[in-house]
């Protein structure tokens, strides 16, 4: 007590002998409060100061922290804004002033402050600042600007001429762009990579420089794919065309080269041979390929297809006619090929009316011991189309005839009769015995099948009126295949029309209406569409048909369709949970709090949901100020993105959040650090950041992680 004493005499004695050392200044006070935390006392002492005029770097600075400290933030920006305009060259200023541009979300602003800190004091950093800040903005012409001070002024990385490079191109200036590709590849040679190249080369053929595009693709012709394509383009545009033809002969004996390239490469080759008027060239080419060992069956048949079409263009009759009929008889050859290539020797020869050496030729070709029953048969019909052509068939009509009068025929028979008056000619014979087969048949029947054959794709009017009438005498699934035949015959607007009358008389539900939908929909008549898929959302009361509706709306863009088929759900099935999820997520997105409580909590009150749901009903609970409430469902966000593999940026922010909300504050803070570390320049991230550590104390931290390049906490 005696010592107590003693140290109360003594301050009184030094108060009587120095008061001016117990009585701190007044702006002495302010930052003793400050360092305190005793935010209050701080903050009326600095206002003070500031009213009577003190507006020097120590009043100004401290207070504008505390605005923040108690959210102010229209103060804390209208304060530095002052001070920065007496205070021009103060770099910590401006950068704080940015600094709070930044978390007010007024990037423009922020900008602005970026381009006066740069013209004060340039540096490397800002430039690059600069060059992030145009770009996220579209002002491109402006960060092509930066890039080239970036470039010509500090030691610019690799990446920085490809970024200009990409900029000049898509801004127009090619010319420039290759520049400075030329650039990277002369001063960073290591960097120089695929991409680059490729970069250069198509530029460099764009502008026609074939020279300077054949100089960087020396030795990458070779590798296929697109750099193949660069190097012939490359040759054929320098005109270096013996090169090209080389190349590609190298190509085609390469062991390497798969057989879809080479087969690639062998029409290109062609191609250019007629472009240039080689045409002897061209089919000694193509002679040449088809002697190839390596060849299979189907790269035999192209190669002949074109050979033959070089041949008919070049008008070598008598060299197809010799090819085609070696072809014929060449052993291996399938039946079905060999009937195809028969086919086009008899449209030759039937083309120049060469009747006698037609006929000769099937007579020898029926003679032939190698064909099967199958094929015998087929080419005796194709004999019989001979004798047609040569005028000697009616003797077959006549017999034809004759048999369908026979009685008792079966409908195969009758059938196999309609065929073969069909291939000798007799259409109008043919189809009335198929009129008759189909009269009975249903929509999917061979016999229809083959009636609508002879009619062809766009039938006679008598013909799409025998089809509409069995439509309309149809009934059920007979009735939509019917009407599918008639899609199928051109008759679009009759099935519509008669779609229509469906509806009125069945309702819009069922397969009428999703049948008439499906026709709208291929159509792309989206007006009419639109029409019967609200009457078919107002009509049903199917939860299952409602999803279809759903689906169809989603795929044609009919946002509001599809989500008045969610809502007519859960007019149905209050409890489904599908529709509580949708539409809660909706209605969080809009803003539109309530609605979103009630239906996410409806939805989670029945499943665990999933990490979106969750997390926003929490922070609608916690916005309710039912943080407790809200506990279990920032846990089960953790539980379940716990159980994720990986989380990208937008997931493990949500899981800072939740840390955070969980009072979890260590944790959430280490969680924003590892996110900040992987997506450093993230402004948003940094701000939500900044947020948790202000509202944690943490101020000079805060302040770092605002910072734009600050260090790691």
């Amino acid at each position: 007590m005696r010592n107590a004493h003693f140290i109360v005499l003594l301050v009184v004695a030094l108060g009587l002998v120095g008061g001016y050392l117990v009585y701190p200044r007044p702006s002495e006070l302010a930052l003793m409060h400050y360092k305190n935390q005793q935010y209050t006392a701080a903050r009326a002492e600095y206002e003070n100061l500031l009213e009577k005029g003190d507006a020097s770097a120590n009043v100004v600075l401290p207070l504008s922290d505390l605005y923040l400290i108690y959210g102010e933030m229209g103060k804390a920006v209208e304060l530095m804004e002052t001070f920065v305009e007496y205070n021009p060259g103060n770099m910590e200023a401006r950068l704080r002033l940015s600094k709070f541009y930044q978390q007010t979300q007024r990037p423009h602003d922020y900008l602005g402050s970026l381009e006066k800190r740069t013209e004060v004091q340039p540096s490397e950093q800002a430039l690059r600042n600069l060059s992030q800040l145009y770009n996220a903005e579209g002002r491109y012409r402006q960060q092509i600007e930066v890039l080239k001070r970036i470039v010509q002024d500090y030691e610019a990385q690799p990446h920085d001429y490809l970024d200009l490079a990409y900029l000049l191109a898509a801004e127009g200036d090619i010319v420039e762009a290759t520049d400075i590709l030329r650039k990277l590849a002369r001063e960073h040679p290591a960097a120089f990579d695929m991409r680059a190249r490729e970069f250069l080369v198509s530029l460099s053929l764009d502008l026609g420089q074939y020279e300077g595009a054949i100089t960087y693709l020396q030795g990458y012709g070779n590798r296929g794919g697109r750099w193949t394509a660069y190097y012939e383009r490359a040759l054929a545009g320098a005109g270096r065309y013996t090169e090209l033809f080389a190349f590609w002969d190298r190509q085609l004996t390469r062991a390497d080269v798969s057989d879809k390239e080479k087969r690639e490469i062998s029409y290109r080759y062609e191609t250019t041979l007629r472009e240039l008027g080689r045409e002897e060239k061209r089919l000694a080419f193509l002679r040449q390929q088809l002697l190839r060992s390596d060849l299979d069956e189907q790269q035999r048949r192209e190669l002949g297809e074109r050979y033959e079409a070089a041949l008919r263009e070049n008008n070598r009759q008598q060299t197809l006619l010799a090819y085609l009929l070696d072809q014929i008889q060449r052993p291996g050859l399938s039946p079905e090929e060999r009937e195809a290539v028969t086919y086009r020797y008899e449209s030759m020869l039937r083309k120049a009316k060469r009747q006698e050496e037609l006929l000769a030729f099937w007579q020898q070709q029926l003679m032939r011991s190698d064909l099967g029953d199958e094929e015998r048969k087929e080419m005796s019909y194709r004999y019989e189309t001979a004798l047609q052509k040569a005028g000697r068939h009616n003797e077959l009509l006549a017999l034809l005839r004759l048999q369908l009068k026979q009685p008792n025929l079966s409908r195969k028979e009758k059938r196999a009769l309609a065929y073969r008056a069909l291939k000798l000619g007799d259409k109008l014979l043919a189809e009335r015995i198929y009129m008759e087969l189909a009269a009975k048949a249903p929509a999917e029947s061979p016999e229809v099948s083959q009636l609508l054959y002879i009619w062809g794709p766009r039938p006679e009017p008598l013909g799409l009126q025998w089809v509409e009438e069995r439509a309309r005498s149809a009934q059920g699934k007979q009735r939509l295949a019917w009407l599918e035949r008639l899609l199928d015959i051109g008759a679009t607007e009759r099935v519509l029309k008669m779609g229509e009358s469906d509806l009125v008389s069945l309702g819009f539900s069922g397969e009428p209406v999703e049948f008439q939908m499906d026709i709208l929909q291929r159509e792309e008549d989206y007006p009419r569409l639109r029409l019967v898929l609200s009457q078919a959302i107002r009509d049903s009361q199917s939860v299952e048909q409602l999803r279809r509706h759903i689906r169809r709306a989603d795929q044609v863009g009919f946002t509001d369709l599809a989500l008045e088929a969610s809502r007519r759900i859960l007019a149905i099935a209050p409890g489904d949970p599908d529709m509580l999820r949708r539409l809660g997520l909706l209605a969080y997105q809009e803003g539109r709090w309530e609605d979103a409580f009630d239906m996410l909590g409806r939805y989670l009150n029945t499943t665990s949901g999933d990490v979106e749901s969750n997390y926003f009903y929490a922070e609608l609970l916690t916005r309710r100020n039912k943080t407790q409430l809200a506990v279990p469902y920032y846990r089960r966000v953790i539980q379940l993105l716990a159980a994720e593999p990986e989380l990208d940026m937008r997931k493990a922010s949500v899981r800072a959040q939740s840390l955070y909300r969980l009072g979890e504050r260590d944790n959430a803070i280490l969680a924003f650090q590892e996110l900040l570390a992987a997506y450093p320049d993230n402004p948003d991230l940094r701000a939500d950041f900044a947020t948790v550590l202000i509202e944690t104390g943490h101020i000079d931290q805060a302040g770092e992680v605002l910072a734009v390049g600050g260090q790691k906490i």
